[in-house]
């Protein structure tokens, strides 16, 4: 399962609060997503983010 140190970092935020993520962080939680029997609202929550933005 991913850690919380994987990468997923932000790389620019708006005024409006949203923010963008670094390409290979994304890259590294779809992977893990994608893995058979793995919750994906589990890795969301484990690294901070909404279970839709990873879905």
């Amino acid at each position: 399962m991913a850690d919380k140190d994987s990468g997923l970092r932000v790389v620019r935020q708006s005024r409006d609060g949203r923010r963008r993520y670094d390409e290979s962080g994304k890259r590294t939680l779809v992977e893990a997503a994608l893995r058979p029997g793995v919750s994906v609202a589990r890795i969301a929550q484990e690294h901070e983010i909404n279970a839709n933005l990873l879905r």
